[in-house]
This record gives C-alpha cells, sequence and structure tokens, in this order.
C-alpha cells in the first residue's frame, strides 16, 4: 500500500500563507525573469491560464480579470517543502520525496483505518504549514498517483468525481464496480506517466479511458509501445512494477531556460540568449 501526498499549487499555496490577502484572488507564480506561469491558483487555472504560458500573453488579465503575477521565490518554496515533507513522514514507516511538493509513503505494516490516518495528516499539514494538500491510496505507484488526481480533481472541479472521493481518496478500499466507474469517467492522458505522444498514440487505437488501458493485455503493449507502459498497465492492474526510491537518485541534468518577451526576427538576439544560458547551465555544473 502506498500513497501519495501532493501540495495544491504549492508555489501559490506558499506565498498565500504569509499573504492571507491573495485568498480568493486569480494568482499565478513566475519562473526565472518573470517568464512564464508556473503556478496557477485554482481560481487563474478558470480563466485558462496554461501551465508554462508565457507572462506576456497573460498579462492583459491583470486589467481585465484582476490577475495578481508574482515573481518566484524559491527560497521560501524550499523551505515550506521541507517542513511539509517532516510532516508527511508521519504518515508511514518509509518516504520517497518525489518533488518539491510531493512525496510516496510507504504504509506497509500501518494499522487502523488508513483513509482517516491521512485526513489526519492532511489537517495537521494545513495547521502547521498552511498548505492544503490532497492524499491519494492505491496498491500500486501508478494508482496512488491516480487517486491522488482523483482527489484534488473532485475538491476543485465539484461533479467530476464523487463528492466522496474529494481531498483523499483511498482506490484500495473500493468495490470492483467504484474503481471502474472513476477509472472510465477519466482521460487516459491523466495516466502517470503517459505523455502527449503515448496518449495520442492510444487514443487512435481506441484506449480514451484509464480503464481501457488498464484492460490491455501487458505482452501486446510492450510489444507495441515498450516496457515502460507495460508497467503501466501492470501497475493499473494492481501489480508493482515501480519501487519505492527512499534515496534520491544521482541529479542527472540541469536546466537553464527563458522565455522571450517579444518576438525575436533576428539570429544575434537569439545566440546571444543561448548563450547566456549555456554559461549560466555550465556554472551551475561546475
Amino acid at each position: 500500500m502506498l500513497a501519495l501526498i501532493d501540495a495544491s499549487n504549492f508555489y501559490v499555496s506558499c506565498e498565500r500563507v504569509f499573504r492571507p490577502s491573495l485568498n480568493g484572488c486569480p494568482v499565478v507564480s513566475l519562473s526565472n525573469n518573470d517568464g512564464c506561469a508556473i503556478a496557477r491558483s485554482n481560481e487563474a487555472k478558470a480563466l485558462g491560464i496554461k501551465m508554462g504560458q508565457p507572462w506576456h500573453e497573460i498579462r492583459h488579465l491583470e486589467k481585465e480579470a484582476g490577475l495578481i503575477a508574482l515573481s518566484a521565490n524559491f527560497a521560501l518554496y524550499a523551505d515550506m517543502s521541507n517542513r511539509m515533507m517532516s510532516i508527511t513522514a508521519g504518515l508511514g514507516p518509509t518516504q520517497e520525496i518525489y518533488s518539491i511538493d510531493e512525496s510516496f509513503i510507504g504504509l506497509e505494516g500501518v494499522r487502523g483505518d488508513l483513509t482517516t490516518r491521512s485526513w489526519a495528516i492532511r489537517s495537521r499539514i494545513l495547521q502547521w504549514t498552511g498548505i492544503p494538500c490532497g492524499v491519494g491510496i492505491g496498491t500500486t505507484k501508478t494508482l496512488a498517483k491516480l487517486a491522488n488526481h482523483i482527489a484534488k480533481t473532485a475538491d476543485r472541479k465539484p461533479g467530476s468525481y464523487p463528492r466522496s472521493m474529494a481531498t483523499v481518496c483511498n482506490l484500495a478500499v473500493l468495490p470492483t464496480s467504484d474503481l471502474d466507474a472513476l477509472m472510465t469517467a477519466t482521460e487516459v492522458g491523466e495516466v502517470w506517466g503517459v505523455g502527449r505522444r503515448i496518449g495520442k498514440q492510444l487514443q487512435e487505437a481506441g484506449v480514451n479511458t484509464v480503464l481501457d488501458l488498464a484492460r490491455l493485455s501487458p505482452a501486446m503493449v510492450r510489444s507495441r509501445w515498450g516496457v515502460v507502459l507495460e508497467r503501466t498497465v501492470r501497475e493499473l492492474q494492481g501489480q508493482p512494477c515501480i519501487e519505492l526510491e527512499e534515496a534520491p537518485p544521482a541529479k542527472q541534468q540541469i536546466a537553464c531556460t527563458r522565455s522571450f518577451g517579444r518576438p525575436i526576427t533576428e539570429l544575434s538576439g537569439l545566440i546571444e540568449a543561448i548563450s547566456e544560458c549555456a554559461s549560466r547551465a555550465a556554472e551551475q555544473l561546475r
């Protein structure tokens, strides 16, 4: 059994802890140099703002819809993440910090009602840090991810899933008919590990929902799409294929990116920007 605890709109939620006046307002957190939106409040999502959308494309919403844009404060976000992860660790004996706002918790040997325990930990995180989060529980990592998606979506979009699934969703306790209904209501592209390209290929093959994917033959999936998607299918079927990583793997990539605030039509401007990014990446590597 595994749980995935994921903060809701983490960067924006961190800002709201120290600026309660932002509650209820459309807010985005911008990347380095204020290039693009890297976190959005639910109100900002309702305006149609996409993740990674360049700031110059949505700047007009400041006047039209009261959008508030904040420069990212990564030192603050890292500190809040550390606080959240230390509380999250109380849910189970093992923990994998998957990203700055997500962690998997191994629940092996944990006694009692896991749903009730998850609600208690979620309430503790909210009380002690002010960060809201969703909790998904499943027998595999992929199912825990799916449960977390359902929990957060049911809370943010009433009517998309049963209200009982909002905030904390435990797929492991559901009867088969209810689990199939949830999988049928979820598009295949929402599955962890199914990218845009694979998702399009699956839809072209008539695989439109998570249940469609879960009912495929793993051997057929491996021959057509590879071993990675085969593992995803097996995980959706309840067979663990992705281990919990208690020790983080060594870092294998460095990214230094920027968005242009205006169209670039001359090669010289592009060369200058790429040279600057390459220089900064090389500095981080050294």
